[in-house]
């Protein structure tokens, strides 16, 4: 049985994959991008809207994860998600820490840019980090107190500087991207405007 869980969220192209390697190395646990587990339990499924992306069948997503968790001989994982409240609700318990990564979203789009993807999924993306979606959804959980929100906007995530905000417990959620400068205001405006000409509106 796992001894604890700590969850590293964000949007993607914040450096979620990596900081869970480098933790789960500094810590020794074990590293889990969470849409393999879920891939390889049946939960993922095409959108049937035809989107670029897959759908979570959240019934089987939780009996993947409570089979794993229940099975794993392992101290401690490492897991990169981008579906924190469904870890945090199944298996709670085990997590003391979550640790989200942000990236200004005008930084964040260049990072989707270059991975190929469609122009439609790069902006929605970045959109989503730019109205603070998944750090919406750990605050509307009162998950916060035990959250350490790290900005990669000007890098990766650094171990060394998330050891020492563990150290000092410097939790809680402060960015805001829209109130922080108005020309990202101006530069979401002109995503939603684009996005707009797509079939279909969603986010992530």
């Amino acid at each position: 049985m796992v001894n604890y869980i700590i969850i590293v969220t964000g949007t993607p192209g914040t450096g979620k994959s990596i900081l869970s390697r480098r933790v789960a190395l500094e810590f020794n646990c074990i590293s889990l991008e969470d849409s393999s587990l879920f891939k390889s339990g049946g939960a993922l499924v095409e959108d049937p809207t035809g989107r670029e992306t897959s759908v979570i069948v959240e019934s089987k997503a939780i009996k993947t994860i409570e089979d794993y968790v229940n099975n794993l001989k392992d101290n401690c994982l490492v897991v990169s998600t981008l579906n924190p409240s469904l870890w945090l609700n199944t298996v709670g318990d085990y997590i003391p820490l979550i640790i989200l990564l942000r990236c200004d979203p005008r930084v964040l789009i260049v990072r989707l840019e270059d991975r190929g993807w469609s122009r439609a999924k790069i902006i929605e993306n970045t959109i989503a980090e730019a109205f603070n979606i998944i750090a919406e959804e750990i605050v509307e959980g009162s998950w916060s107190s035990m959250t350490i929100e790290l900005d990669t906007t000007h890098g990766e995530p650094r171990v060394e500087e998330l050891i020492s905000r563990i150290e000092s417990w410097d939790t809680g959620i402060n960015i805001d991207w829209l109130s922080i400068d108005p020309n990202i205001i101006e530069f979401t405006t002109r995503l939603i405007h684009e996005l707009d000409l797509y079939k279909g509106w969603f986010w992530i």
